[in-house]
């Protein structure tokens, strides 16, 4: 077992040291500079667009989440056209599967409304999985920009859920139809009244729990996605600059990179499990919150 480990150290270390070569050659030969890629760390990019008279810009965040929605439609339709009950397509299959998931992982105390509920918690779900792990699922799709020095090459994807008004804003979807399940149920003032409860004076402490469930999913999201990216950031940092001038005698140029390799264990970790966990934990406490203002239902036969 040792003997695996110290190998597999062995070659990221020679699979460092044989990039940082090649990177380092065609830095020398070429005009390229090569960069760690902070940009993961820096804010939304905003584009600027022109239509006639009319100027407008959306961020990154904005664009990132309409495409992922488009993937999502793409999957969906891939899934359900030309449904078949005795030939199934695989695709199929995975769509069936994804629904008994939802279903019988977020819905269980939904009662008689799970069937209702199953579409949205499918939607939320799939939208902020997709969102926690486009950086993940899709590193090689790019965006070229006119920067300080010339062009500059950067992913597209940024993870929107890192952005507060991504979070928020499903927050307060989540929140919404809670209050609007809560209306409907028992009628505006009986849930007025349910806000006196269970003495007069709990009335702003009632109100505050309402906004209390918005910032507690929404910061949540938002904290661990925001520190999985300065965590990635900083990785990617570790350059020692000059060393290959130093060591060559200024025969080859550029940076050596220290985040060559064994990084993508960690960001495995980051993006991936720590995606999925937190998608999972969002849906959950959603489902929690909608639940209490459904009530107890007994579910039918």
């Amino acid at each position: 077992m040792k003997n695996k480990v110290f190998k597999f150290i062995g070659l990221l270390i020679l699979m460092m040291v044989i990039v940082n070569v090649i990177l380092a050659i065609v830095s020398t030969v070429l005009p390229i500079n090569f960069e760690s890629p902070s940009s993961v760390v820096e804010p939304p990019h905003y584009f600027n667009f022109i239509i006639g008279s009319f100027k407008f810009s959306l961020s990154q965040t904005v664009l990132n989440t309409w495409v992922l929605m488009l993937v999502i439609m793409f999957i969906i339709n891939l899934g359900t056209k030309n449904a078949s009950v005795k030939n199934p397509s695989k695709m199929q299959i995975i769509m069936e599967e994804y629904y008994n998931f939802i279903e019988n992982t977020f819905l269980t105390t939904f009662g008689k409304y799970k069937k209702k509920y199953v579409p949205f918690f499918a939607a939320l779900f799939a939208f902020i999985m997709f969102s926690n792990l486009c950086g993940f699922l899709f590193p090689f799709v790019i965006m070229i920009l006119k920067g300080q020095h010339g062009m500059e090459i950067k992913p597209f994807f940024r993870t929107p859920t890192a952005d507060p008004n991504t979070t928020i804003g499903l927050s307060l979807v989540v929140i919404v139809l809670f209050l609007t399940v809560s209306i409907k149920k028992g009628g505006f003032r009986a849930y007025l009244k349910s806000l006196f409860e269970p003495m007069w004076f709990m009335f702003p402490l009632n109100i505050v729990d309402i906004f209390s469930k918005v910032l507690n999913t929404s910061m949540r999201l938002f904290g661990n996605m925001l520190a999985g990216l300065v965590i990635v950031g900083l990785l990617y940092s570790l350059v020692g600059h000059q060393l290959f001038q130093s060591i060559t005698n200024n025969l080859l140029k550029g940076n050596f990179s220290f985040a060559v390799g064994w990084t993508m264990i960690l960001q495995l970790y980051l993006d991936l499990f720590i995606g999925i966990v937190q998608a999972f934990v969002f849906t959950v406490l959603s489902s929690v919150y909608i639940s209490e203002g459904l009530g107890e239902e007994e579910e039918d036969e």
